[in-house]
This record gives C-alpha cells, structure tokens and sequence, in this order.
C-alpha cells in the first residue's frame, strides 16, 4: 500500500478536477485510486489490477467508502485499459511495461493530460525519465520523497526512515 504521505503527495501531483477520469495502472491495493475517487465527483476511476490479493483489497475498499465512480478492472495495462479518453494516470506499477503504457497515454490522454509514476528503485526512475524524454516531455519533475516514523524506545522516541520514493510528474503540452 502506498503510505498516506506518498499518496497525499501523488495524487496532488495529478492535479486532478471534479470531472476528471483517472486510469490507475498498476493499482496494487487501489489506495490512491480510492483516494483520488474522493475527488472525482463527476468523474471516475479505473483502477487495472492482476495480483488477486490487491484485487480482493480494492474490492471491500470500494465497498468500505461506498464509491460509484471506481472501477476495478482485472488485468495488466495497456491491454486492459477501457477504451475511454482520460484525463490523467498514475502508475504505481507497470510489470514492465512501462514504455507501452506512456505510448498509450500519449495516443489516448485529453492534450492536457497529466502522468504521475511512482518509482522505488533507481532503475525505475531512471527508465520512467527516458521514456517521458523518448515521448517528447520536456518538462519533467522528479520529488524524491523520504518518510520518517517514531518509533518507541523505552521511554524515548526514535524515527525511522522509510525507503525512500521517487515521484515523477509530466503533463502533455508542455
């Protein structure tokens, strides 16, 4: 699952309005779909997922919060996203195909679409870069994102640092 601060910061970056439809690729446990859903009141979700155990989750979440606009498809992307112009996409996780899917958000995203990839190794980030660069995004922001929690020690408190992630945004156009 995403962390709530990594989340919070991802689904900022999308930018997203009320009518917005977003294509969550890679959903794992649909926590930032689901989030994002909160905000989408004239618009939708849908959030592709092939782990079973991811699936299973997103379901009695999407049951949990009572949304309407999230749909959880079963499978990988590009292959299985709908045949819908959208507006934005985050991908949390790509099985590899990360260049297909940024081909399929070029070709099918509204002209100002906007991708956010979320990344936790170096490789990733640096492939996600090459292909938005390959792809024509000239602007291209990276955050890298560090989250410490405390933990107790005796009567202390000391923080934890999470692995690190790596944000990357772009949006069509520019």
């Amino acid at each position: 699952m995403t962390k709530e601060e990594v989340r919070a910061v991802s689904v900022a970056k999308l930018q997203l309005e009320p009518h917005h439809i977003l294509v969550d690729v890679g959903a794992g446990t649909g926590s930032v779909g689901i989030e994002a859903a909160g905000y989408l009141s004239k618009g939708r979700v849908y959030g592709i997922e092939v782990n079973p155990d991811g699936i299973d989750i997103i379901k009695k979440n999407i049951e949990k919060f009572q949304l309407e606009n999230y749909k959880l498809i079963d499978g990988l992307a590009p292959e299985n996203i709908p045949d819908v112009k959208y507006h934005r996409m985050f991908v949390g996780g790509s099985k590899g195909n990360l260049d297909i899917i940024v081909d399929h958000f070029m070709k099918h995203s509204a002209e100002d679409g906007v991708i956010v990839i979320n990344a936790i190794v170096l490789e990733t980030l640096s492939r996600a870069v090459d292909t938005l660069k390959v792809n024509g995004f000239a602007d291209i922001e990276v955050v890298s994102m560090t989250v410490a929690r405390n933990r107790k020690v005796g009567t202390m408190n000391m923080m934890m640092g999470e692995n690190p992630i790596y944000i990357i945004t772009a949006k069509r156009g520019e």
